[in-house]
């Protein structure tokens, strides 16, 4: 982690108090307990997520909650260790979070999501909310990647490669005691032609769990990619944040 002044989880009670009311807003990052691949933990895209939204918190004047480690994660059922929400108790609870961060007087809320299957249920969720409450300062940033970089990649599907060169790369970057690269797969998996048009969870045409080379990535790399997430999703948050 790589700082602990702008994470709520390590303040006391007091601190919290003087941070929340003093502070622009919180972040709240929304994760998962996923399956990537044999080289990769289950945590992460709550690691990745959080590491990233701390760096965009000292750019920012944010706080960053503790994460929630749990999300929508249906495409990858039927592997070990995925543990996956509804839709529905997602939002339940999110929706009990920001109901305490709203009575504690936070400024703004910006949700943010470390897992892509999230991100659409932060969406409805933050409309819902204006809707239900008129809260007009819930936010839905999504941590934004390179085009450009992911060019750069020694695999062809780095920029969408589930655990592949690019998610491999970062937590390379960001926790390498955790990366085992020598289990990493080479697997560039071919969904079924009616895939776009009906439910099919991945398990049913991928071996592994993995999209591409993760044995690929680089740390180098890694920083590189979560540089360029920190600082454009952060400018894009001093954009329009009050």
């Amino acid at each position: 982690m790589v700082s602990n002044k702008s994470y709520a989880g390590h303040c006391t009670a007091p601190e919290f108090n003087d941070k929340i009311r003093s502070c622009r807003g919180v972040i709240l990052v929304c994760g998962s307990c996923e399956q990537h691949g044999h080289h990769l933990p289950l945590d992460t895209d709550n690691i990745i997520g959080t590491e990233i939204a701390l760096r965009i918190a000292e750019k920012t004047g944010l706080l960053v909650m503790p994460p929630v480690n749990y999300g929508q994660v249906w495409s990858a059922k039927g592997f070990p260790g995925t543990i996956s929400l509804s839709p529905n108790t997602l939002k339940l609870l999110l929706k009990e979070i920001i109901c305490s961060l709203e009575a504690q007087n936070a400024a703004n809320i910006v949700l943010m999501s470390g897992h892509n299957g999230n991100y659409p249920i932060l969406k409805e969720l933050a409309r819902e909310l204006l809707d239900e409450f008129g809260w007009e300062n819930i936010w839905h940033f999504p941590i934004t990647f390179s085009k450009e970089l992911s060019s750069k990649a020694k695999s062809p599907a780095a920029m969408t490669g589930h655990a592949g060169e690019q998610e491999t790369s970062m937590l390379l970057y960001l926790r390498p005691e955790l990366v085992y690269l020598s289990r990493a797969a080479n697997e560039f998996p071919e969904p079924p032609a009616d895939y776009p048009y009906r439910p099919i969870h991945w398990k049913e045409f991928v071996e592994t769990g993995s999209f591409g080379d993760g044995g690929a990535a680089d740390p180098e790399y890694g920083r590189q990619l979560v540089d360029y997430a920190v600082n454009t999703t952060a400018d894009l948050i001093n954009q329009f944040l009050k």
